[in-house]
């Protein structure tokens, strides 16, 4: 039985059709935003607004559920073209002259990284193994989910789900979600003691950040209709190129 904003109820799975299900997702998101500017806590630890929107609309959903008994479904058609221009758009900011400026500290980082992907496949392979678990799920709570994010869990998900593996996205965005904020409470207060033991700095002070961007300082970037469909027709003309 079909709704008139595009919410249809059939048998007990109320189902959102997808271009609702991307409106919600908007809107979700500026919830999360407004929500990480009002706690104190998900600012110290740099837990990511997107992820504080989508467990907010996690335990929204489950409430559904609880009280009424019917499944919440969301139809992702948009889903993968979404997911080609976030990949795409990572890293514009880069310059070759940051990675370049970084020296030998940015080295030594990315070989630790690097190491650390190796250590968390390892893992990932003997936790499944000990679970009886499909090898392939490895990837989803190995470097994949915990180095790649929500994004590129979410991306493996389908490829691992035809390779036998149950419920393979919803794996993946546990690890991820799990990771990151183990990450954000074992780093966010051991960089701080660092900085404040040692006083450090930042070595140019007076260059725009581009990571740890306080929330009540950050740059306004003007953007009017003109540039963004300059920005979209360049993003649509790399994803051609790619």
């Amino acid at each position: 039985m079909y709704g008139t904003w595009g919410v249809y109820l059939m048998s007990e799975v109320l189902t959102i059709q997808d271009f609702i299900t991307f409106t919600i997702g908007m809107i979700v998101y500026f919830f999360g935003a407004w929500l990480t500017k009002r706690v104190r806590f998900l600012q110290d630890f740099n837990i990511p607004e997107p992820v504080v929107a989508g467990l907010a609309a996690a335990m929204f959903v489950w409430l559904i559920f609880v009280f009424t008994q019917r499944e919440v479904m969301f139809e992702l058609e948009t889903l993968d073209q979404l997911l080609v221009i976030f990949f795409t758009t990572i890293g514009l900011n880069a310059r070759v002259s940051d990675l370049v400026r970084g020296g030998r500290p940015l080295a030594i980082l990315l070989a630790l990284t690097i190491a650390f992907m190796a250590l968390q496949n390892l893992v990932a392979l003997a936790g499944v193994s000990l679970f009886d678990l499909p090898a392939a799920a490895s990837v989803l709570v190995g470097s994949a989910a915990l180095i790649g994010g929500h994004g590129t869990a979410i991306a493996w998900g389908p490829e691992i789900a035809a390779l036998g593996v149950g419920g393979a996205v919803e794996i993946g965005v546990a690890a991820a979600t799990l990771g990151l904020v183990s990450a954000a409470l074992v780093g966010g207060p051991i960089a701080r003691v660092l900085i404040e033991r040692n006083n450090l700095e930042p070595r140019d002070p007076d260059a725009d950040p581009v990571v740890g961007v306080a929330f009540g300082s950050r740059a306004q970037a003007g953007l009017d209709y003109v540039g963004f469909m300059q920005a979209m027709v360049m993003i649509h003309i790399a994803i051609i190129l790619g």
